[in-house]
C-alpha cells in the first residue's frame, strides 16, 4: 500500500494535474479556433448568400436571364423541375461563348442550411463561371416541358467551385461548397458542447484541489 505522503505520489499526481490542465488549455484554444471559423463562415458565406437569394427575381424555366458582370454566380430554382433534377442551363457571352458551368456539391447547402434560403421551394442547382467582363446570359429550362418551375441567380454556395486536400496525403478533395455548409452548421455545435464539458471539468478540477 503506498504512503500518500509518498515524494514520488505526490510528483505524479501533480504532472497527471498538469497534464489535465495543459490538455484544456489546448481544448479551450481549440474552442476559440472553431467559434472564429465559424463567425467567418457565416459573416461571408452564408449571410451574404441568404442576402442574394432574397434580393433575386426569379424567372420562369424557359426563359433567360442577365448575368451579373462580375463574380462566380449560383443558379437556385424551385418548381417539379427542380426536384425531380431535371433543370439544365445554359450561359453564354453577347458573342456566344460558352461559360463553364457545374453542379452544387450534395451534401452542401440544401443538406444543412436549407432553413437560411429566404424564399421558400428554392435550392440551388448549378454554378457559373465569370464571363470575365462581357454581357452574358443564362437560359435555364426543364428536360421534360411538361414539368414548370422558376430559377434565379443568386450566390454561389461552391465557393468556385474548387476542393479541398484532406486525409492522410492530402489526396483526397472535398468539395469547398460541403466543407463550408458542414462548417457552418457543425462548429457552432462542437464549440458548444465543449464549452459545457470543459466549464464542468473545470469546476471539478477546482473542487478537487480543494
Amino acid at each position: 500500500m503506498s504512503n500518500p505522503l509518498d515524494p514520488d505520489a505526490v510528483s505524479r499526481a501533480r504532472e497527471a494535474r498538469m497534464r489535465l490542465r495543459h490538455r484544456r488549455q489546448m481544448l479551450w484554444a481549440l474552442v476559440g479556433v472553431c467559434v472564429v471559423a465559424s463567425a467567418l463562415i457565416w459573416a461571408l458565406w452564408v449571410v451574404p448568400v441568404s442576402q442574394s437569394v432574397a434580393a433575386a427575381r426569379p424567372t420562369p424555366l424557359g426563359e433567360a436571364a442577365e448575368l451579373p458582370a462580375e463574380g462566380v454566380t449560383g443558379v437556385w430554382a424551385s418548381g417539379t423541375a427542380a426536384l425531380l433534377g431535371l433543370v439544365e442551363c445554359r450561359a453564354e457571352t453577347a458573342d456566344g461563348i460558352s461559360l463553364r458551368t457545374w453542379s452544387a456539391p450534395s451534401p452542401g447547402w440544401e443538406d444543412t442550411l436549407w432553413w437560411m434560403t429566404p424564399r421558400t421551394g428554392f435550392s440551388p442547382v448549378r454554378s457559373i463561371a465569370d464571363a470575365g467582363g462581357p454581357a452574358a446570359s443564362v437560359t435555364c429550362s426543364s428536360r421534360i416541358d411538361s414539368y414548370d418551375g422558376e430559377f434565379l441567380l443568386a450566390g454561389d454556395v461552391t465557393a468556385g467551385g474548387g476542393g479541398v486536400g484532406l486525409g492522410r496525403m492530402g489526396n483526397v478533395d472535398y468539395p469547398t461548397g460541403t466543407l463550408l455548409a458542414l462548417g457552418a452548421v457543425g462548429l457552432p455545435l462542437f464549440s458548444f458542447f465543449m464549452t459545457i464539458v470543459l466549464l464542468v471539468q473545470g469546476l471539478r478540477a477546482r473542487r478537487f484541489d480543494r
